[in-house]
Order: structure tokens, then C-alpha cells, then sequence
């Protein structure tokens, strides 16, 4: 479009003015070099095109291609005479500012797994050594032996968590949506829970809107999610108080509640526990659990997959009560019932 503007200003405009004055042989001399000055601004206005434009779009690539292979973050000068290679220039530098936030997940993310694996790793090598050692008695020695058994299943709770957060990033974890009652895999968690709800005196119940509410959703990641939320609750819970896990129905959402009367979760702290790593003790002491601090995370990221939403709503001392939605079954929206494989948008491209 620019080229027919300047073609048509620079050689057809004027010649609109000047062909009428021209003679038979003056007419045909200008026809002569319109056609060539024509061919010179279009040669002209290609060798431009391959030197401004193209040699910025292979500069560009090649920025990428060093930026992938080495880390190397650089942005480049996105002003450019065509529209569509600055729009190019443009999406470099959105990609390398992508890199840098990436790598600084990426350093963040090993920092953190670091110290939480380093912690008790530090414990158990401590307490085995004493008792190889022999330093301490037979009886400590049995209590010592438990502390680090007990240390080798929150690191291998860790580095489960770890792992399933790896998948989920990965995006080659495909949803696989099927339809099943909430309120019956809500039940069969809670009945998992048994031994852990018994020790510590803690009551729940269930307030479900109807007796079967079908959704449409991956079974095991939501089994995922409900699991994490209550061991959560019954983490921070309080002897002797109790959990209610309600569902209720809005429209085309089903709303699934875990509610705790624990400690609570301050204002400001509401913001982090989504974070990895976060350590939710912090923000409802005065119970001091162990934990990996990435459940929240793995929550988050299942249902944000999903296309749901989940918040918190608690006060210190006020018990926390976390929402989340699922969509509801709809038999004519949703053909197959079972075993439908929604793809990541890595997969999809293959």
C-alpha cells in the first residue's frame, strides 16, 4: 500500500499534468520512461523491503535463537517502516522479558527446593548418625529412628509435590474430563481421612445442596484438589473443633466450600499462599505443621487449568473457608460423558 502511494505521487501524478502538453513523439519518450522509472522505484523499493525489514526479522530470529540456547536477554529496536516486522520486534521483546521472568521462577524455584530438601535431609542425617554413633540409649535411639522415618515421608511428600507441580507446568498433563457426582468422591476422600480426623478429636460434616450434583471435570485432579484442601483444614484445625465441606449450585457452577474454625489467615497473607513454597504456618500460627508449602499451588494450578476460579474468605481467629467452582454437567454441551481428553496448548500444536 505504501509502495502504490509513493509510485503514484512520485511518477503518475505528475505525468497526469504534463502528458496533455506533450507531443506524439514527446508522449511516447515519457510513456518510455514512466515504465522504466516505475521499474526503478519498484527494484528500488525491494532492495529497501529485503535490507530494512528482512534483515531485521533474521536479526530478530537469531536474537531468539541466542536467547534460547544461551540465556542471554537482550531486547531490540522495534521501529521499523512496515507495520508488521514492528509488531515481529515488538513480540522479541515480549519474549525476552518472558525469558527473564522465567529465569527468575526458575533460580527462585531451585533456591526454595533447595532448602526444603536440604531440611530434612540436615534432620535425618542428624538423628542417624547419634545412634550410629552411639551416643545416645537404646530407648532414644528407637525415638530418634522414628523422627527420621517420620522426616523421610515429609521429604518424600515433598518431592511427590514437586514432581505433580512439574507435570502440571509441563502442560503434557492433559485434562481428561469426565462426569461424576462431587458429592461422592467428597465422601470417599473424607472416609481416606478417617485415622487423621479420629487422632486428633477433629468432626466433620457435609452440607450438600442436593443428593447428587454432576460435574464435568478430570476426576483425579479435583480428587487432587478436595484432598489437598482438607488436609489443610484438618491441619490447622484445633482439637475437638470441626471441617464442613458443603456444595451448592449457581447456575451452570457447582460450588464446593472447605471450611475450617482454625486460626485464620490475615488479610495480607491471603495474597501469598498461593505462592510456592509459602509456608501457610506462618500465616495461621500458632499451629507449627511441617509441609512442603507447594499444596496451595498444586490447587491453584488444577483449577486454573480448569477455566475455575477458587479465593479464600477468613480473619485471624475466624477459620478460613476456601470456594472453588467446577462446571456442571450439561448432557446436550457435553457429548461424551467420559474420557474426553482435552489437550495442552503444547500438544495441540504437535
Amino acid at each position: 500500500m505504501c509502495f502504490a502511494v509513493v509510485l503514484f505521487s512520485t511518477v503518475f501524478f505528475p505525468l497526469f499534468f504534463a502528458y496533455p502538453a506533450f507531443g506524439k513523439i514527446g508522449k511516447i519518450v515519457t510513456v518510455v520512461c514512466v515504465v522504466v522509472a516505475s521499474i526503478g522505484e519498484t527494484v528500488l523499493y525491494a532492495v529497501f523491503l529485503h535490507y530494512a525489514v528482512f534483515s531485521k526479522l533474521r536479526c530478530a530470529s537469531a536474537l531468539l535463537n541466542v536467547m534460547a540456547h544461551d540465556g542471554v536477554l537482550q531486547n531490540v529496536d522495534d521501529r521499523s517502516a512496515d507495520s508488521a516486522t514492528s509488531d515481529v520486534l515488538s513480540a522479541v521483546n515480549v519474549t525476552a522479558g518472558e525469558y527473564a521472568r522465567l529465569e527468575q521462577v526458575r533460580k527462585s524455584f531451585v533456591s526454595n527446593a533447595s532448602h526444603e530438601l536440604r531440611s530434612p535431609l540436615t534432620s535425618v542425617q542428624g538423628f542417624l548418625q547419634a545412634v550410629l554413633d552411639g551416643t545416645v540409649s537404646s530407648d532414644e535411639s528407637e525415638r530418634y529412628l522414628k523422627i527420621a522415618f517420620s522426616e523421610t515421608k515429609r521429604l518424600n511428600a515433598l518431592i511427590t509435590s514437586m514432581l505433580d507441580l512439574s507435570r502440571l507446568d509441563s502442560g503434557k498433563n492433559p485434562l481428561v474430563l469426565t462426569k461424576f457426582d462431587i458429592n461422592d468422591l467428597i465422601n470417599d476422600i473424607i472416609s481416606k481421612f478417617e485415622p487423621s480426623l479420629v487422632k486428633k478429636s477433629v468432626q466433620t460434616d457435609v452440607d450438600f445442596a442436593s443428593p447428587v450434583c454432576y460435574v464435568y471435570a478430570d476426576k483425579e485432579k479435583i480428587s487432587q484438589v478436595i484432598t489437598n484442601l482438607i488436609d489443610n483444614a484438618i491441619k490447622y484445625s484445633p482439637a475437638f473443633s470441626r471441617i464442613i465441606i458443603s456444595t451448592s449450585v449457581h447456575e451452570n457452577k457447582a460450588y464446593i466450600t472447605v471450611r475450617d474454625f482454625g486460626y485464620g489467615i490475615s488479610k495480607r497473607d491471603q495474597m501469598l499462599i498461593w505462592d510456592r513454597f509459602y509456608m501457610t504456618d506462618k500465616s495461621r500460627s500458632p499451629v507449627k505443621s511441617k509441609g512442603s508449602g507447594l499444596g496451595l499451588s498444586i490447587v491453584k494450578k488444577i483449577l486454573d487449568e480448569h477455566d475455575e476460579i477458587i479465593w479464600v474468605e477468613s480473619n485471624r481467629g475466624a477459620g478460613a473457608k476456601f470456594i472453588f467452582t467446577l462446571t456442571l454437567f450439561d448432557p446436550v454441551k457435553h457429548k461424551i460423558s467420559t474420557g474426553n481428553v482435552i489437550k495442552s496448548p503444547e500438544q495441540s500444536g504437535e
